[in-house]
């Protein structure tokens, strides 16, 4: 079967590495790709967003299952299209898409489903907004209401803080600050059926232990222990599936992934927000752990047959990712910084997946905020991150950074 994916970040590398594994597979494009993506696909020189030339080229090529990994081609109704021209694809429709495309969308649904979250307000502008914060305490969460690459989210400590966030803010969602430690919880749906895909945990600030402004993720670690059994299966019988039920029955079926970001409070899970794309960095570690053909699986989900065909299998060992990002980011990266070392980093058992790179002059360079996302495997958490630390030492990239405690929560329970 020929599959086109969309994409071109780190998210996208992973997912065609393990695509490519399959074999289902008779041959793999990417649309744009990368440089790294393009040891496992042919690239093309389409633009995610451009989508009648990406239906046009599904046509024209007789492909059999479109992949579509950034968000935004999904809110922008791509997978709608697709269908439309009678092309099976692995991505939810523009409705369902609304997810993760408004924060204040999902709000409501979770107050009409009984679905456990945050306290919240929804505000057309900032304005309106202000003047709602005396009837929440502090913290408070302020977030953007529509997409904002994991990076629309202010916790306020201070009412001047607050009332920063919110100048000159369009459509924002007010929520009551929520106590506990996050997690990630992901799951496949065709709209009836749903199965596991596995759990993560990021981490979205940029310096070491959890300082500085938020980032669209700086590394993860698969499975999050913290996410039991038991709040597994709380998650998703209280959140996922009430949540699909929702939506088929609003006319709005869910197919696809469905990314859970959790809090898991004294009460047991809340949802923090959905996305509705494997997530990045959390697609490195999951497509680390992934036991099973990849194009079967998501076929199944395009055609309707999830129900049918064996539940998803991941390793039981730990997948960890670091993210080496360009200097500035999440600010203003620098870019064209050289990369070298990569083979090298590889040699010792890890797998490099590229996001922000482009090649020139036959030199990769940076070309982006996230650069890299640097994964290795293990038993545990600690000798995965060792691991991966050991291959980030053997990588060349003089305008780079990252930091150096990703899965430092659960290294440090190990050796409690």
């Amino acid at each position: 079967m020929k599959v086109l994916l969309i994409g071109s970040g780190g998210r996208e590398h992973a997912l065609a590495w393990k695509l490519a594994q399959s074999p289902s597979l008779t041959k793999l494009f990417a649309a744009p790709g990368n440089p790294g993506i393009a040891a496992h696909a042919e690239l093309v020189d389409l633009d995610p967003r451009h989508v009648e030339s990406i239906v046009a080229f599904a046509r024209d090529e007789n492909i059999g299952l479109v992949v579509v990994g950034p968000e935004q081609p999904l809110v922008d109704g791509l997978a709608d299209k697709l269908r439309e021209d009678g092309v099976l694809v692995f991505g939810h429709s523009a409705a369902a898409a609304q997810l993760e495309g408004s924060k204040g969308f999902t709000k409501d649904l979770c107050m009409r489903a009984g679905i456990p979250t945050a306290a919240y307000e929804r505000h057309a502008d900032g304005a309106s907004a202000r003047a709602a914060l005396d009837r929440f305490g502090l913290p408070v969460v302020i977030k953007a209401d529509g997409l904002a690459a994991g990076k629309g989210v202010v916790i306020a400590t201070t009412r001047e803080e607050a009332e920063a966030a919110l100048d000159g803010a369009g459509e924002v969602v007010i929520e009551d600050y929520m106590e506990g430690e996050e997690a990630s919880f992901f799951a496949l749906t065709d709209g009836t059926a749903i199965a596991s895909f596995g759990s993560a945990q990021d981490h979205k600030r940029v310096g070491d232990g959890d300082t500085g402004p938020n980032t669209g993720g700086m590394g993860a670690y698969s499975p999050a222990r913290v996410l039991t059994p038991a709040l597994e299966l709380r998650a998703m019988r209280e959140i996922v599936e009430p949540t699909v039920r929702a939506m088929a029955e609003a006319g709005m079926p869910c197919s696809g992934i469905l990314f859970a970001g959790l809090m898991l409070t004294a009460e047991g899970p809340k949802l923090i927000e959905y996305n509705c794309r494997f997530g990045d960095p959390e697609a490195q570690v999951l497509m680390a752990r992934f036991d099973g053909d990849l194009v079967a699986l998501l076929l199944a989900v395009a055609e309707g047959r999830l129900g049918e065909v064996p539940p998803p299998t991941l390793e039981d060992r730990v997948a960890l990712t670091v993210v080496m990002a360009a200097k500035g980011y999440p600010g203003t990266p620098e870019t064209g910084g050289s990369i070298s070392g990569i083979a090298a980093a590889e040699a010792g058992g890890a797998r490099v997946f590229q996001a922000g790179t482009a090649l020139r002059d036959g030199q990769l360079v940076a070309a982006g905020g996230r650069v890299l996302a640097v994964t290795a495997c293990a038993a545990n958490v600690a000798e995965a991150q060792a691991a991966a630390y050991r291959a980030v030492d053997r990588i060349d990239f003089p305008t780079g950074f990252c930091r150096h405690d990703i899965g430092w929560r659960e290294v440090a329970r190990e050796r409690a």
